[in-house]
């Protein structure tokens, strides 16, 4: 209700109906001290221009014959007599009284005492033929016994025959009263076809204004994926083209001070571990490399003392130095690679569907599922946004797959699932076989952890791999971790859906 209150459209309505009312009220009130004037004046200018009529008419005397031969039975037809007047007309020699409408002997004394009164004759000598007075008559004083008030043209013709002109007044104020009805209404009506004029043109203004609000108000929420729909290029086409256009830029800065943010946030952490993680990576580094070590330099020994006097001992004595050196090799690529996750170099925070990266990795280790016999099931969506760091969270899929594959039952099931939280999204990694133990629960993500350390060894594995996890989801902040379910165990991680600063 307060939006509505407060909206463009409603002012707008509200300002032009009481300024268009304001001003109807004004016109109404000086027009009907006008009307009413200007029936009057019509009235009697039509009154004059019957005079000139009958005058015209009683000027020609075979007419006036006519009449006293009663040949011209009514005056109707012959006079212009536009406001529909009583015309009386008398021959002052013998007070013969030629009329349009029926009269009376009382109506007879009025006229004659209304022609003595205004003392028709002294006209003769005058300018003015006529003049206009408002009577009041009785009904005995009428011809049809009706009084009322009557404007009379009383007036002296060419042939000095006098001539009264009666029309009633009350015709001229039903006409007053009918044209200001007729104005209110008509107004009243113009006044509503306007306010849906306006509230119509309002609304299409305002409707791309309120359609900016909305996109600015995602804005304000760290949404940039909505854009305004720019159709007109005006001053509101203009302005909704720069709201895009700072979208777009808060996207890329917002994107830029993620970065730095989270950069700085890790630089800040990692100087304070700095020494314990180098005394701790030394310390484990040469456990893990003493025993390869030792192996290759058993087997070296055997080799210049001659134990292996034959091709195939010597051949078995090298390939198992090479395998030695070969996991050598990929331990120190893991430590490099992990070490450069921890100091954070290489950052680079993006906005991506995660699918398609899952997809990949699925298709990557398709022989080693095959080599397994185990079902995959990735219960995919499409269009899952995030905001992280594409490459590193390859890397976070991939050892999980890794491990769930190594890990898994002779002819499980894997099994790959989103969980969207607010502003988060938890990606789940589940494989059946053997639960794991509260206690190894707790140091999986520890580096160089083994839970069953023969067959981490059977495998290849070297214990870097969960902890290079845990140092890609420290660097983003986010949640990660393992838990048991009822028939095996599920890995997960958490990354931001929404850009957040």
């Amino acid at each position: 209700m307060l939006r509505i209150a407060n909206s463009i459209r409603l002012k707008i309505a509200v300002i032009v109906f009481f300024s268009t009312l304001f001003t109807m009220i004004i016109s109404w009130s000086i027009s009907i001290h006008f009307i009413e004037k200007f029936y009057v004046t019509h009235t009697k200018n039509s009154l004059i221009e019957t005079y000139k009529s009958c005058n015209e008419f009683f000027s020609d005397k075979e007419n006036i014959k006519a009449l006293k031969r009663d040949k011209i039975v009514s005056l109707y037809g012959y006079i212009d007599n536009p406001t529909s007047a009583s015309i009386y007309v008398i021959d002052p020699v013998n007070f013969n009284v030629y009329s349009s409408v029926k009269i009376n002997d009382i109506a007879t004394l009025a006229i004659q005492s209304l022609v003595q009164e205004f003392d028709v004759s002294t006209m003769k000598y005058s300018k003015t033929k006529y003049k206009i007075v408002k009577n009041v008559v009785t009904p005995a004083e009428s011809s049809n016994h009706i009084g009322g008030s009557y404007f009379d043209l009383i007036g002296l013709l060419d042939n000095d025959f006098i001539l009264i002109l009666r029309t009633p007044i009350e015709q001229i104020n039903e006409s007053s009263i009918f044209t200001a009805r007729l104005f209110i209404s008509i107004s009243a009506g113009m006044l509503i076809m306007e306010i849906l004029i306006v509230l119509y043109i309002s609304n299409m203004f305002s409707r791309p204004i309120i359609e900016m609000s909305r996109v600015a108000k995602r804005m304000s929420d760290l949404d940039f994926s909505v854009k305004v729909d720019v159709r007109n290029r005006d001053e509101i086409g203009d302005l909704g083209i720069s709201i895009n256009n700072l979208s777009s830029k808060l996207e890329k800065s917002i994107k830029d001070l993620k970065t730095a943010n989270l950069e700085l946030s890790n630089d800040i952490r990692e100087k304070e571990q700095i020494e314990e993680m180098r005394s701790e990576f030394l310390s484990h580094v040469s456990h893990e490399l003493k025993t390869p070590l030792a192996i290759i330099q058993g087997y070296a020994e055997g080799l210049k003392s001659g134990v292996a006097d034959d091709t195939e001992t010597m051949n078995y004595y090298c390939d198992v130095i090479t395998d030695e050196a070969s996991k050598m090799n990929t331990l120190v690529m893991k430590l490099i690679n992990l070490n450069q996750i921890e100091t954070g170099n290489d950052m680079s925070i993006e906005h991506f569907d995660i699918t398609p990266l899952i997809r990949d990795v699925i298709k990557n280790s398709k022989i080693l599922i095959q080599d397994r016999n185990v079902k995959i099931v990735f219960e995919e969506q499409d269009g899952v946004l995030v905001w992280a760091d594409s490459f590193m969270i390859e890397e976070v899929i991939t050892n999980y797959l890794s491990n769930a594959i190594h890990y898994v039952s002779k002819d499980g099931t894997i099994r790959i699932w989103y969980e969207k939280k607010e502003n988060t999204l938890r990606v789940n990694v589940y494989n059946d076989g053997d639960r794991i133990s509260q206690e190894d629960l707790e140091k999986l993500f520890i580096k160089f952890y083994k839970t069953d350390p023969a067959r981490t060894r059977e495998y290849g594995g070297s214990g870097i791999g969960l902890s290079i996890v845990a140092a890609i989801m420290q660097s983003h902040n986010k949640d990660y971790g393992v838990y048991n379910a009822e028939k095996g165990v599920v890995f997960f991680f958490e990354v931001d859906t929404q850009s957040i600063v």
